[in-house]
């Protein structure tokens, strides 16, 4: 933010401060957790700023957006039908591995170039790595069903766009003549920044809401802001990777491991500034997030066949060169690389990751800073990528040697799936969802202040009799799973979260993972009780803001959020999934 914008901002504060202080609680002597004054002044500024919002959706045509009572689900998937507690009689595993890259062609060749999906206003126009959708096709021999679960090389996958790559996987193996017996598809995003958008919240969005506005008309219809090509290239390069694993299934053996505590001191359990401290939240200084990578491993029956490594970890992969103009899928890319070179297939899942980010500069073992330092000597132009390659080196490290200690995993596969509606506050979402610019599976809903609601997915995975993975829609505050959720004394509306945590509800004899991102990309899902409109973060952080409203609160993450209940509303979806099958 710049000094101009900083100042008037302060202007502002002061006059909306001074004309508030007969109607706010504010006062010399407030307790910490008496946020009145910034949340006064915030609704003030707030209320112009959803004016302006409400105005400009009420533009776009509600033509092809059904009604919530009217809504009808389409290529959804509830799961298993019935849970087991034990394996079937005789059962094995069987699991197939598919992997597509989805780069266009004409961003391969520098004929054209593309928006990123992370930073709005950056472009590509060439390749250094790659972006792929890897797939696992999962069953455990009791006859129920097999489980699909994908990643996409991208920054989020829309609800409308997965339920698109359902739909083309199945009529594919239908093409071939197979009788599919998919009980489920998860679909998760990896969250890189650095490959073409594949939402659409890239700068190329604005120009086609003018185009969406002008759909009112008979002979125009509503576009998506995401690129064609992008979304053409993704579904079916998606729906190909899952053909590939569904067909390519066999017998083996499935094994879990966990790499050391990334940054943990056994003996306190504190996470200090040490030589594994890769790992930092931006907006919690509490615990409440995985500090290790979950790894589960496929040893086919077939001694000739690859072995196969799924892990999973909540950490954003930040660490391109924001000035870059090359494509590249960040660190899980290396981390594929390395485990690759060690002759096993490779499929990052990403976590519960809202404010958890990675420090570009933490490595310290010896032979992987000589191995960066090395290949940068011999080319400059890789310095852009030298944490991206450092990270994905070290984290490959911490997985191969962690393999000694897997157990196995008993062939038990249950899957569980549901629908839930998450209403739209005013902002970026909600206006991308009214515009039909999104991907979003979109209603009209009178419930809503806004008038729209979302339609999207959680789900609850067992794997085995004591792991369990849960499915969430977006980038997910981890200590609304794991617990020690901000509380009163904190959060910005000062009450508690009074919803149990789900690692509670399931108890502590069970492993609880999270695939963060997943069937669709609803934004930050952030606790209700510490949702702040967004311009409280720019209000707030500023010397103004620190010395009028005290200790800055981090609140960037709202811009980018379906709402103010989207936790609520999903954590109550996910427990209420965790009881059925209790």
């Amino acid at each position: 933010m710049t000094k101009t914008k900083k100042s008037f901002i302060s202007l502002l504060l002061t006059v909306i401060l001074i004309s508030s202080m007969g109607t706010c609680a504010f006062a010399a002597d407030a307790q910490p957790a008496d946020n009145s004054a910034i949340i006064f002044t915030t609704n003030v500024i707030n209320t112009v700023i959803n004016g302006a919002f409400s105005l400009l959706s009420s533009a776009f045509p509600k033509s092809g957006i059904p009604t919530a009572e009217n809504y009808e689900s389409e290529n959804f998937y509830e799961g298993t039908e019935v849970f087991i507690d034990e394996p079937a009689s005789g059962a094995k595993w069987s699991l197939g591995f598919g992997s597509e890259s989805i780069v266009p062609a004409d961003l391969a060749d520098g004929s054209k170039e593309y928006y990123t999906g992370g930073y709005f206003t950056q472009k590509i126009n060439s390749v250094f790595d790659d972006q792929r959708v890897h797939a696992i096709a999962l069953n455990d021999g009791s006859g129920r069903g097999t489980a699909v679960f994908a990643t996409i090389d991208g920054i989020g996958v829309c609800n409308a766009d997965i339920r698109a790559i359902r739909a083309l996987a199945e009529e594919k193996l239908d093409k071939l003549g197979i009788d599919s017996d998919i009980i489920a598809i998860n679909i998760n995003a990896t969250h890189c920044h650095t490959v073409p958008d594949t939402q659409g919240f890239g700068l190329s969005l604005i120009p086609k809401i003018f185009h969406n506005i002008a759909a009112n008309l008979p002979f125009i219809n509503p576009i998506r802001s995401i690129d064609s090509t992008v979304l053409e290239v993704m579904v079916n390069g998606a729906a190909d990777a899952i053909v590939e694993a569904y067909t390519g299934m066999e017998t083996g053996s499935l094994y879990y491991f966990e790499t050391a505590g990334i940054g943990k001191d056994e003996e306190t359990g504190a996470y200090p500034e040490d030589e594994y401290s890769y790992l930092r939240n931006k907006r919690y200084d509490t615990e409440g997030y995985q500090h290790f990578f979950a790894c589960f491993k496929f040893v086919p029956d077939n001694e000739s066949s690859d072995l196969t490594i799924f892990a999973n970890i909540g950490a954003h992969p930040t660490t391109i060169n924001r000035a870059t103009s090359k494509l590249s899928a960040d660190f899980p890319a290396y981390i594929e690389e390395e485990i690759n070179s060690n002759g096993m297939n490779f499929m990052f899942i990403q976590g519960a990751q809202s404010p958890i980010s990675v420090k570009k500069d933490s490595i310290k073992t010896p032979d992987i800073l000589d191995r960066i330092n090395a290949e940068i000597n011999a080319d400059p132009s890789l310095e852009d990528y030298r944490a991206a390659k450092m990270l994905g080196y070290e984290f490959a490290r911490l997985i191969l040697e962690a393999q000694d200690s897997a157990t196995v995993v008993e062939p038990v596969l249950n899957v569980r799936m549901s629908e839930c509606k998450v209403k739209l506050d005013t902002g970026l979402i909600q206006l991308g969802a009214a515009a039909q610019l999104l991907g979003t599976t979109t209603v009209l809903d009178p419930e809503s202040e806004s008038g729209y609601s979302v339609i999207t997915e959680v789900g609850y995975v067992e794997l085995g009799t004591d792991i369990v993975l849960l499915t969430v829609p977006g980038e997910l505050v981890p200590q609304l799973v794991y617990g020690n959720v901000v509380d009163a004394s904190e959060a910005y509306l000062g009450t508690d979260w009074e919803i149990e945590c789900p690692a509670d509800l399931i108890g502590e004899d069970k492993t609880v993972l999270v695939m963060g991102l997943c069937n669709d990309a609803i934004g930050y899902i952030i606790p209700d009780n510490d949702f702040a409109p967004f311009i409280a973060d720019s209000l707030w952080n500023t010397d103004m803001g620190e010395k009028l409203f005290g200790e800055y609160h981090r609140h960037y993450e709202e811009m980018l959020t379906a709402g103010s209940t989207s936790a609520s509303t999903i954590m109550n979806a996910i427990n209420a999934l965790i009881e059925q099958a209790a």
